[in-house]
């Protein structure tokens, strides 16, 4: 007798066996994945959008007031625009992002996603956010003076005080809010527009701080030993410089935070103090914080302020030497005359150099995906 021949397992059942899906089964499947996606969707997601934010003409009007206003000096009329440029962002502390707004960020061109905590940290609120804005832009301010300044040859003083000192710190018992920094470790800080990178410097350097500080008209030493704070050393306090410039100039920037509008800013005083219009009435925008001496420093969103500048109908865009990449990658880039900057200097010429139509002589942004040599070129 013939033993019975094996019969190979398989996944599927005989084809005699095979079983119908209800329709009604399959339906309520497809709903439910739709239903489990939609509310994915809606989700909040630990992510931040930067968007083209409102463009301002600092040469213009903000809310029917100029933006700029110049007394202590003769101003000359002006003309063209020369915008300064935001961010919107949406999402960040206190305010949900949702995945649908991300995953349909990721797809366009003209925003970007970002990790919430790579900017703040979890537990920061909207208001913290808030006032951290408005006191960058008002530092900005002052320095966007001091700049202006510097490329007039125009003489000012600064001082370095202390703003705010830290409970438990170093420095508490020792010094006050308005303390005048006269030197660190022998380094004269008074009428040095860097004293605060100085004197932090100093601090990260030392073991001792040994302060020369002004006081309801005395000087007295005071001798700190740092604490180590998230690995750095500290003494605990916040500074401020305290400009006295030969002019005054009032902003009108209610509302609008940020460092980002420096370079923006000095260029418009520049162009008020001098004869002629800079622009020669054309239309440049521009970015880039700013130091004391005219540094132009990179900035975040040069994706987005490109697409605001562009859509604003803007010919020339300043860019910072470090935010050329993300400039020449930009959906409008084509759109629109790129000039490299590193100083407010270059910034002035590459103004005027575009008003006359010279735009052979302008320093230009490597083309994306070159590789720079040592000016940028």
């Amino acid at each position: 007798m013939n033993a019975p021949r094996a019969v190979p397992a398989s996944a599927d059942p005989p084809r005699g066996e095979i079983r119908r899906r209800s329709p009604r089964l399959s339906a309520v499947s497809g709903f439910m994945t739709y239903v489990l996606i939609a509310a994915a969707l809606v989700l909040p997601v630990p992510y931040m959008l930067q968007l083209p934010g409102p463009v301002f003409n600092t040469l213009g009007e903000y809310r029917g007031k100029p933006m700029l206003s110049i007394s202590g000096a003769k101003t000359y009329p002006t003309g063209g625009r020369l915008d300064m440029l935001t961010v919107a962002v949406s999402g960040g502390p206190g305010r949900d992002t949702f995945a649908s707004q991300a995953l349909g960020a990721l797809i366009g061109e003209k925003e970007t996603v970002v990790p919430t905590e790579a900017y703040y940290p979890l537990d920061t609120t909207r208001e913290e956010v808030a006032e951290s804005n408005a006191h960058e832009m008002s530092s900005s301010q002052d320095v966007a003076v001091a700049a202006a300044m510097t490329q007039l040859d125009r003489r000012y003083t600064v001082s370095l005080l202390v703003d705010e000192v830290v409970p438990d710190s170093p420095a508490q018992g020792e010094l006050r809010r308005g303390d005048r920094i006269v030197s660190v470790n022998g380094t004269r800080l008074a009428d040095d527009p860097n004293a605060a990178q100085v004197m932090s410097e100093t601090v990260q350097s030392s073991d001792s701080v040994d302060l020369i500080i002004a006081r309801d008209g005395e000087e007295k030493t005071v001798s700190l030993t740092p604490d180590i704070v998230s690995g750095q050393k500290a003494i605990g306090i916040q500074m401020r410089q305290d400009f006295e410039f030969p002019v005054d100039v009032g902003f009108n920037v209610d509302g609008i935070g940020g460092p980002s509008a420096g370079t923006m800013f000095a260029l418009a005083i520049v162009d008020e103090l001098t004869p002629g219009a800079m622009t020669g009435g054309k239309h440049v925008a521009g970015t880039g914080e700013i130091d004391p001496a005219g540094t132009v420093s990179p900035i975040g969103g040069a994706r987005q302020k490109v697409a605001a500048a562009t859509a604003e109908g803007a010919t020339l865009f300043l860019s910072p030497a470090d935010n050329c990449a993300e400039v020449m990658e930009a959906a409008d880039q084509s759109k629109i005359t790129v000039a490299r900057i590193d100083t407010l200097d270059d910034a002035q010429n590459a103004v005027e150099q575009f008003a006359a139509g010279n735009t052979s002589a302008l320093p230009k942004c490597p083309a994306a995906g070159a590789v720079p040599n040592e000016k940028g070129k």
